[in-house]
């Protein structure tokens, strides 16, 4: 009986043992797969990083497109364009409207002043369109001084989605695209832009 008594005694001392040592492997593994984690989250934090200054050059080199060729393409419509104000921005009572370039013009046939208000995208879709409207539509509250001045709105734009171009045009807005190393007007002939005005 004390043999066999012994021999639970061992086998138990034996379990302990592998036990421990098990609990120190799953340990190790526990503080290896932490370090995995932390590894791989570094990465994908300076993945991330770079894809963001990636798309950021390539929205500034459409933005710079843009600036270099809306001035011949206006002057070639009679809008001549004499203030080109990039990456205007204006806050208002808790509120701010950036817009990617305001350009202020003068109409040569009949001498009005106007607002040439340009929205830049590397990828048009038509959801970019509407948000357009919408920062036309807010546009006078935050920039009073020009309430007088209509309104022309301008899309500048290397590719588009399937119907995003159709869909600008049927809105209103001149389409600006690059061609070669400029912009150039991509409206179908005989296009009529809208006019925007302040409203009382």
């Amino acid at each position: 009986m004390e043999e066999r008594v012994d021999e639970i005694d061992r086998r138990i001392e034996a379990l302990l043992r592998s036990q421990e040592k098990t609990d120190e492997q799953m340990r190790k593994t526990d503080e290896e797969m932490r370090a995995m984690w932390s590894k791989t989250d570094e990465e994908i934090r300076k993945t991330n990083k770079s894809v963001a200054g990636i798309s950021d050059g390539f929205a500034r080199m459409s933005e710079g497109f843009a600036i270099a060729s809306i001035e011949e393409v206006f002057n070639g419509l009679g809008i001549y364009i004499n203030t080109t104000l990039p990456r205007a921005r204006r806050r208002r009572n808790g509120r701010e409207l950036e817009l990617d370039l305001l350009n202020l013009a003068r109409n040569e046939d009949d001498g009005r002043e106007l607002v040439v208000l340009a929205e830049v995208k590397t990828y048009l879709k038509a959801e970019d369109v509407n948000d357009f409207i919408g920062d036309i539509r807010r546009f006078y509250d935050f920039f009073e001084e020009y309430r007088a001045r209509e309104l022309i709105g301008a899309i500048a734009f290397m590719n588009y989605a399937g119907g995003a171009k159709e869909y600008a045009e049927k809105k209103g807005f001149y389409l600006l695209n690059v061609s070669q190393d400029i912009m150039k007007l991509a409206n179908k002939e005989g296009f009529e832009p809208k006019l925007f005005r302040y409203i009382v």
